[in-house]
């Protein structure tokens, strides 16, 4: 499969348009590799993740994490220079799908609330509010549109087609129209289609504690930092991966009792300490398996085509 093809599927599901301002989703590192035959999906990009991609025989690396927040030049022999180095001399293309990934709520980032098959889920901070646009082309047939966007037309007869786009597809479709000046764009106001930052849902039933924490330790484990009481009755739980403290007082807003994420800090703590019962889980553990359920979706996608291989990472505080 070539580059652009991979990356094309993987923005599929990681759309570099509904990644934060401030990140660095995307290729970290290019390659003049042409064919990939192998892809490695891991949470980060550390050295031992980039030899072992190598050791697979990869011609792509596919991170959670970017290499760097920020663009730096390898003015120091740090880890930063050793992996530039050794993905640069094999010819390994090594790519972020970060806040790319994790603002997409139909996406493994949402892992989570499909295991406790909550209800209604709905999105915590909302980033970003996408409408479609209607294409009609007022003439018998444009053979270039029908061909790469068929699965989006919505009406053809002898002297109109309409096709419901998504703004990511309008320019491309613009391109590949043979009769431009033929094409009518009106802007629709619905479906809505929403992007954005954690995620919040209710339970098929209430739950007591002790039965809640059941179902929740096989699928993150033993949780060893929590703020707040522990309610009696569980019914709507909100999370957010990776490093979400700042979400806890909208998820208790909006009805949470409980509401998981990573890497609380002292005064974020107390802030909600009596407004729920928020559980630090760790930054590794939720994208960790996040990252290898994608890594079997992609599996299945591209079988045939591609080899998906996930690499496990380490918990540095385990």
């Amino acid at each position: 499969m070539h580059p652009t093809n991979l990356i094309a599927r993987i923005e599929s599901t990681a759309p570099l348009h509904a990644a934060a301002s401030w990140d660095n989703s995307g290729v970290q590192i290019a390659s003049a590799t042409s064919e990939i035959t192998t892809l490695c999906v891991a949470l980060d990009p550390t050295l031992e993740t980039a030899r072992r991609a190598m050791d697979q025989g990869a011609q792509f690396l596919l991170c959670h994490h970017p290499l760097a927040l920020k663009p730096r030049l390898p003015d120091r022999v740090d880890d930063f220079h050793r992996i530039l180095s050794l993905c640069l001399s094999h010819g390994l293309w090594l790519y972020g799908a970060h806040t790319s990934l994790d603002a997409n709520p139909k996406g493994p980032v949402n892992w989570l609330g499909r295991a406790l098959d909550l209800r209604d889920m709905r999105i915590l901070e909302v980033t970003r509010t996408e409408t479609p646009v209607l294409m009609r082309l007022e003439c018998a047939e444009d053979e270039a549109a029908d061909d790469d966007f068929s699965r989006s037309m919505t009406r053809r007869n002898a002297g109109l087609t309409e096709y419901l786009l998504w703004p990511e597809e309008v320019a491309n479709f613009r391109s590949q129209l043979r009769t431009p000046g033929g094409c009518q764009e009106i802007a629709l106001a619905a479906p809505v289609r929403d992007y954005g930052f954690g995620c919040i849902g209710a339970l098929p039933q209430a739950m007591n504690w002790a039965d809640f924490v059941a179902s929740l330790a096989p699928l993150v484990g033993p949780v060893q930092r929590m703020v707040g009481a522990a309610p009696r009755t569980v019914t709507t739980v909100a999370y957010c991966p990776g490093s979400g403290a700042d979400l806890a007082q909208s998820a208790f807003a909006r009805g949470a009792q409980v509401y998981l994420t990573g890497d609380v800090k002292y005064h974020q703590a107390q802030a909600v300490q009596d407004q729920g019962l928020t559980m630090d889980v760790g930054h590794f553990c939720l994208e960790e398996t996040m990252m290898r359920l994608w890594s079997q979706e992609l599996s299945r996608e591209l079988a045939g085509m591609v080899k998906v291989v996930f690499l496990p990472g380490r918990d540095p505080f385990a």
